[in-house]
């Protein structure tokens, strides 16, 4: 896999909720989390992003230490380690979400994580659930799915371009 990069013009379509969103404050999406994951069994929870990592139960979370653009602290343990430029899904982020969806661990990123929900929804076995922060509206929650999966691929293969 090589660096792919998002032109400025895609990313408006990354601001829409893919999956189920789920809306309100803290406590209301809680809430509807909850309900929801215990409604359904999923074998593994992904977390994407430091705010849904830190206040929503989750097997793997891969956050950057920071919200909002603002610098978050916590004290969550990371097996990995990768960097990740704003606005790019590095070649080397395939293989570290893989790693940390197979052996359930935490990953770090230095830079932004964003992006990173595309190759963990790809990556996730059916039965996993991916989930990520909508900024002031609440979290999204995506199904890793065959269905799903053709959409994000295809999502890459028009909106993104790739470099070595």
């Amino acid at each position: 896999m090589k660096t792919l990069f998002l032109p400025e013009k895609s990313r408006p379509k990354l601001q829409e909720a893919w999956g189920t969103p789920l809306y309100g404050n803290e406590s209301e999406v809680a809430s509807q989390y909850n309900k929801f994951i215990k409604e359904k069994k999923y074998r593994r929870i992904i977390t994407i992003g430091d705010y849904c990592s830190l206040h929503l139960k989750s097997d793997i979370k891969i956050f950057d230490r920071r919200v909002q653009r603002k610098d978050f602290e916590h004290d969550f343990l990371c097996a990995g380690n990768i960097a990740n430029k704003s606005g790019t899904i590095q070649k080397e982020s395939w293989a570290a979400i893989k790693k940390a969806i197979d052996n359930i661990t935490n990953l770090c990123v230095d830079g932004e994580e964003d992006l990173l929900v595309i190759p963990a929804v790809l990556q996730a076995s059916d039965k996993d659930l991916i989930v990520y922060g909508l900024p002031n509206k609440g979290i999204c929650l995506l199904e890793a799915t065959p269905a799903l999966k053709k959409q994000f691929r295809a999502f890459l293969k028009e909106n993104f371009s790739a470099k070595k």
